[in-house]
């Protein structure tokens, strides 16, 4: 599907923007909207997004976008074209209502004109979320948003263009077969049969309203601990300034902060390695590694296991033939097989063998655990240590008059409280160990995978119940194949997108290769020598996002306009050229408003282009909006001061 802005058109609306008719009729592929602030580019940023998604505005989101106390009704007309068929939306504003109505205008043969709503077609309607428009209706702030981890935008982004949230609607389509078939099954049985039915599906109804109620409060749970993680990290670097801030204090707090990272360093290669220990008992202990090189020499001395298998006799029982050519009948097939479990299962002797040979090969000591555990330890008292002089340093600037510390650090207290109390409430809810499960007293109404087992329990009894079982696991399978393809699809498209992105920033971010490491929950980024890299300028930050969004949407089954607020206001001049040279290439349209302050390196790097349309909208000295159009204009607007053109 192709999606192109065609026009827009405003009646009354913030920024002084009165009558003024935008057209992007004909040919030109690229748009540069020249509006300087205080006239309304914010304004049409957030009509844009709101009118192609068909958004509820709030009364005080209406009252928002009032141009004057004066005016009472506003407008808001977008244009659109879908696979060359013409759309108009209308966003109709009642100011002293306070509500915003939608009105459709379609060409058709049958349900044509104008009708009251939001009314783009089907498909449009699915893809065009208030996220996802954000991706293609773009400011700066999305920049930022789109690296922030937890917030999934770029998964869910691949998700929805590349269409593999129509494999959830088919899982969901065959759970309601499923429902449907056993809807059946149940309506036939007798009464007496009828009840145990009844019975069953409300032990699984509940079972599964349990289990969502129980992932979502684990979701929820995880959000929380994220935005308080979030403050807490504030928090602590607002502490920090604090101290750094007094002279008294500062050369102490700095003292103690490297000795902190330093040991905090420290415990985690330690941690490291007494786990990497723990997990090898040839440096357990001395003892452990003697006993085990003494069982390893007898077993090589006794040329033990044996190569032969229990599956060689296995498979000689059901032979018509023994190798010594003697007929094999049911009394050689019970004796040969009850002579079997004498021997070994291959698995289990790849198993020793490999034990044998670790052992052999080892150069362990049998002191590394010990050794690492008791170097551990001494970090750890001197972590605990440093904590207590780090809280006694805040104690004394605190009672030295210093209240907003006092406050952050209640609140860094209370932060601490509220961490604890979710960390022990999500791990009640999402460990799968049965010995904590045990000791905790948990149940499938108190533990997500506990409820999980217990409604698939429900379901074998229902099946059973309602004789469906055999159409139930087909159903399974056939899910359980959905989602290794969807997991499949989302991986291999993750990283296509990523080597494309990768391929962009090579050309705009020269000075410095930064790659995008990993499309996760957001995008994970690496410098030379850094991993996860996250400190990067906001001008970089703008530069993956662009790299980002064009190899996501470039090569995506659907075209869609690529609209961007500043698109250059935070680059410096080498990669506004290499932004103005690049990224409009990939689309068929694209629109870009801007302020005068772009004109270096970006705006004018369009001049030389023939496919370009220059818009130029501002209010005069009658504080009356303008629109003009062509280069010349925009040039001369650009060199001046707002309300001295000409």
């Amino acid at each position: 599907m192709e999606l192109r802005v065609v026009g827009w058109r405003y009646e009354n609306v913030r920024g002084g923007i009165r009558d003024v008719t935008v057209s992007l009729d004909g040919e030109p592929r690229w748009t540069l909207v020249q509006m300087p602030n205080g006239t309304g580019k914010t304004t049409t940023m957030t009509l844009l997004r709101a009118v192609l998604t068909g958004a509820d505005l709030t009364p005080d989101e209406v009252v928002g976008l009032r141009a004057d106390d004066d005016t009472e009704h506003g407008l808001f007309e977008l244009r659109l074209s879908i696979d060359d068929k013409p759309y108009r939306v209308e966003l109709e504003l009642d100011f002293v209502a306070r509500r915003a109505t939608y009105w459709t205008t379609r060409a058709a043969l049958l349900a044509g004109g104008r009708e009251e709503g939001w009314n783009l077609p089907p498909l449009l309607r699915k893809l065009l979320t208030p996220e996802f428009t954000r991706l293609f209706v773009f400011d700066g702030e999305f920049a930022k948003e789109i690296r922030a981890e937890g917030r999934d935008r770029t998964t869910r982004a691949i998700r929805t263009l590349y269409r593999l949230d129509q494999l959830d609607q088919l899982k969901s389509d065959i759970s309601k077969l499923v429902a449907l078939e056993q809807a059946k099954a149940a309506s036939i049985t007798t009464a007496r049969e009828q009840k145990g039915v009844t019975r069953l599906q409300n032990a699984l109804s509940e079972a599964e309203r349990t289990l969502s109620t129980l992932r979502s409060r684990l979701k929820t749970l995880q959000s929380e601990k994220k935005t308080r993680d979030a403050r807490q990290a504030e928090i602590k670097g607002r502490i920090s300034e604090r101290t750094a801030q007094d002279e008294k204090f500062a050369a102490r707090r700095a003292k103690l902060d490297a000795e902190l990272s330093s040991v905090s360093s420290r415990i985690a290669e330690l941690s490291a390695t007494s786990l990497a220990a723990m997990r090898s008992p040839t440096k357990i202990s001395p003892d452990l590694l003697v006993s085990l090189r003494g069982l390893g020499t007898r077993l090589t001395t006794l040329q033990l296991p044996k190569t032969i298998s229990q599956e060689f006799f296995h498979e000689l029982a059901h032979a018509e033939f023994c190798v010594c050519e003697t007929k094999i009948g049911p009394k050689e097939h019970d004796a040969i097989l009850a002579g079997a479990d004498k021997y070994l299962a291959e698995d289990q002797i790849t198993i020793i063998n490999r034990m044998k040979r670790s052992v052999r090969e080892s150069v362990a000591t049998g002191d590394e655990f010990a050794e690492a555990s008791k170097e551990l330890q001494t970090k750890l008292r001197e972590r605990r240590s440093l904590d207590q002089q780090l809280e006694q340093l805040q104690r004394e600037q605190v009672e030295a008059g210093d209240e907003e510390l006092k406050s952050l650090l209640i609140e860094q207290k209370q932060i601490e409280v509220d961490l604890e109390r979710i960390s022990r409430e999500a791990g009640h809810l999402s460990t799968t160990d049965r010995q904590t499960q045990l000791l905790s007293r948990l149940d499938w109404k108190t533990n997500v995978a506990l409820c999980r087992a217990e409604v698939e329990s429900c379901q074998r009894k229902y099946a059973a119940a309602t004789k469906t079982v055999e159409f139930t696991r087909s159903a399974d399978k056939i899910t359980a194949l959905v989602d290794l393809v969807a997991e499949s699809a989302l991986d291999k498209l993750r990283e296509s997108v990523r080597l494309a992105t990768n391929e962009k920033l090579a050309r705009l971010v020269k000075g410095e290769p930064l790659r995008v490491a990993r499309i996760g929950s957001a995008l994970e980024l690496e410098s030379s020598g850094v991993s996860a890299k996250g400190g990067v300028s906001e001008g970089q930050s703008l530069s993956v996002a662009y790299a980002f969004i064009t190899s996501l949407l470039s090569a995506a089954p659907h075209k869609l306009p690529f609209i961007v607020d500043s698109p250059a206001v935070s680059l410096d001049t080498r990669v506004r050229r290499e932004v103005g040279e690049v990224i409009p290439e990939l689309f068929d349209q694209m629109i870009m408003f801007v302020i005068s302050s772009e004109k270096d390196g970006f705006a004018d790097a369009f001049y030389p282009r023939q496919d370009v349309r220059y818009v130029t909208i501002w209010k005069d000295d009658g504080d009356v909006s303008q629109m003009r159009e062509g280069l010349d204009e925009f040039k001369r607007f650009h060199a001046a001061e707002p309300g001295t053109v000409q």
